[in-house]
């Protein structure tokens, strides 16, 4: 069994949540879901801030400070994928 570790964004620890129980019905081996601190302030932060936003200019990845860290078997990393971006995270 090959496994993929993968790392999801969301807006709030609910959706993580959410994904999370989907995850573990889907056999991973290991799910967490957490809280980050992204203070943005000047010098180095300010240019990790602007690197943020994407190529249309669109800040898409703010206030996306909740993060699921899973491992899953590789046969269901697709469906896995499917199931974040479905529920509103970001891989």
């Amino acid at each position: 069994m090959t496994e993929r570790g993968i790392l999801a964004y969301f807006h709030s620890p609910e959706q993580a949540e959410g994904v999370a129980s989907k995850l573990k019905a889907l056999r991973a081996v290991d799910v967490q879901v957490d809280r980050f601190t992204n203070d943005i302030g000047s010098g180095i932060e300010m240019s990790m801030a602007d690197s943020m936003i994407s190529q249309d200019h669109e800040v898409d990845t703010v206030g996306l400070d909740i993060v699921l860290a899973a491992v899953i078997d590789e046969q269901c990393y697709e469906q896995a994928i499917r199931v974040i971006e479905t529920a509103g995270g970001s891989v």
